[in-house]
């Protein structure tokens, strides 16, 4: 009995330890190869602009003084990037768009796809105004 009972220990205690070994290596982390620079880029902006319009929001600015802050701001922060300026600003915008409804819509009445259009609109139509007063 007592060696059958160390038998089935020891088997056990092996199985875990085959099963620990075999798969607690192979974690792996997230992985950018498969991303274009772009799209890490466009993640890292849209994050950074996301968090300053809501927290400008939150607050107590308005939405155009919020939209004008974020955009300076995230132009003095990005702009010594050289892949800032050939961005897609579509696909940034939409990006943005989805961020700021999900993240902070409520307060400024914008939700759903209605909101992320009507948001990117403003986005890019500000985008434009700010980059042609340069």
């Amino acid at each position: 009995m007592n060696d059958t009972f160390k038998n089935i220990a020891l088997r056990l205690f092996a199985f875990v330890l085959y099963t620990y070994i075999l798969f607690i290596p192979f974690y792996t982390e997230e992985l950018y190869a498969s991303e274009s620079l772009e799209s890490t880029l466009i993640q890292k902006v849209s994050k950074s602009y996301t968090k300053k319009f809501c927290n400008s929001i939150g607050f107590g600015l308005s939405q155009e003084s919020a939209m004008n802050f974020s955009l300076q701001e995230n132009n003095q922060v990005f702009n010594k990037r050289k892949d800032f300026k050939s961005l897609n600003k579509e696909l940034l915008a939409e990006e943005i768009a989805i961020a700021v409804v999900e993240k902070c819509g409520y307060p400024i009445n914008l939700s759903g796809e209605k909101g992320i259009l009507e948001f990117k609109n403003y986005y890019l139509s500000k985008d434009q105004d700010s980059s042609e007063k340069k």
